[in-house]
């Protein structure tokens, strides 16, 4: 038999029965061995304390465990309220949201950045880790709460010159750059106690402005695809970053996309994220990271666009840009030019007589008029820009009709010609 109860309130219920309570539960909600002792008390109400411990115990004669479960009854301290905490009282620990970088990177909060591989994660994260150890503000203008913080970068994929050139391009303060590497012959494994107390002390001692974890895939030897697989770690890490109180980015990769997509163009989803949904669940922030086409031939090398698919604790949508760059004094190398004005994803403009064949089909197939956004926005999926549609339209000329002369809000449109025109 299974109840709702656990054993502490069927023990603390017989407890107040037994010294004469009135019992706040009945008998189906216990199970054994408390039923037993419950029916034994139930069955004489108005004895007295002493004659009802009798009653109970000659309940339990035979029961092996007679002693103990007496025992856990006896124990109990009658009209004990636990201490159940309010909000009220919660609120008075807990800090308060804070914001390394506003809307984009909380402190004492995980944030995911997801994207394709080349797509630019670390080279967001460094530029980020220079700001902060540079004292250079973020690319919105907003300032830096501790200039000249230290930053802690766990490098699991083991590069470090990489790091060290792309940090140099920067002209970033190396003193202030630390990395935590994996031992001679080894990976970094956070699934292993050796490397969890290693960053765990780094942290403490170093107390970063910013945590920089390159990447999920790559910090310990265990899948991604179930919960179990990912549970402890990223409990582990969700609860290094509020003791941190810091900025505190796990970078993450993305699945491959179908239809024979270039990943680096891929715009992903909060589905597309590789892994389990329990690594989105767990992170408060996530970013998504994609190459925007802005011309006719897809470039890898392109502007970036950055966007939140997932933000529970700040203003919602927020978009970022950047470009690369020369760096200043190394040849061959680049650095991140950044925009608050993600640039437009290229449409190749449709020819007029093709967006007029797919307006009056539009139309011919409407079972009622349509409101001009509505159909703006169905050519806009379609690949047609507004003005196209709007040629399209002055083009079809008496075919199409306004249900409002023209007049918003309710005008529409609607098809007035012969289907076999």
């Amino acid at each position: 038999m299974t109840t709702l109860l656990t054993e502490r309130l069927m023990v603390e219920a017989l407890a107040e029965r037994l010294a004469g309570l009135p019992g706040r539960f009945s008998a189906e909600y216990f199970a054994e061995p408390w039923l037993t002792c419950w029916l034994a008390l139930d069955a004489f109400p108005d004895l007295p304390t002493h004659e009802k411990g009798q009653a109970l115990a000659r309940a339990l004669e035979r029961h092996p465990d007679r002693g103990d479960i007496l025992g856990k009854i006896l124990a109990v301290r009658v009209n004990y309220k636990r201490p159940h905490e309010s909000m009220a009282e919660l609120a008075l620990r807990l800090r308060p949201i804070e914001w390394l970088w506003a809307d984009v990177l909380p402190r004492g909060f995980l944030t995911l950045f997801g994207a394709a591989p080349g797509s630019g994660k670390s080279f967001v994260s460094l530029d980020f880790a220079w700001r902060v150890v540079n004292s250079q503000g973020w690319p919105d203008g907003s300032p830096m709460i501790r200039p000249g913080a230290n930053v802690l970068f766990v490098d699991a994929e083991a590069v470090p010159q990489i790091h060290k050139q792309r940090a140099l391009n920067y002209g970033m303060d190396l003193g202030k750059l630390f990395l935590m590497l994996p031992d001679k012959g080894e990976m970094i494994d956070l699934a292993e106690e050796k490397y969890r107390g290693r960053l765990v002390e780094m942290v403490l001692d170093l107390e970063p402005e910013l945590v920089i974890i390159d990447s999920l895939s790559s910090i310990h030897s265990r899948g991604q695809n179930n919960v179990e697989d990912v549970r402890g770690l990223l409990s582990f890490l969700t609860q290094l970053a509020e003791v941190a109180n810091c900025g505190f980015i796990l970078i993450h990769h993305i699945r491959k996309p179908g239809g024979g997509q270039q990943m680096e163009m891929f715009k992903p989803s909060l589905a597309d994220l590789s892994g389990s949904g329990h690594v989105t669940a767990m992170a408060r922030m996530v970013w998504e990271l994609h190459v925007i086409q802005t011309g006719p031939e897809p470039d890898i090398n392109g502007p970036r666009h950055m966007e939140v698919l997932k933000n529970t604790i700040g203003r919602p949508g927020k978009k970022l840009g950047f470009s690369f760059v020369p760096a200043p004094d190394f040849e061959g190398e680049v650095v991140l030019q950044w925009t608050t004005e993600p640039p437009k994803q290229f449409r190749e403009e449709k020819d007029p007589e093709s967006c007029a064949d797919w307006l009056t089909g539009v139309l011919l197939d409407a079972t009622e008029p349509l409101r001009p956004a509505d159909v703006l926005e169905m050519g806009r999926e379609a690949g047609f820009s507004r003005s196209a549609v709007y040629r399209a339209r002055a083009a079809l000329g008496p075919l199409v009709l306004d249900t409002n002369n023209g007049k918003p809000p309710n005008n529409c449109w609607k098809w007035a010609g012969d289907p076999a025109d």
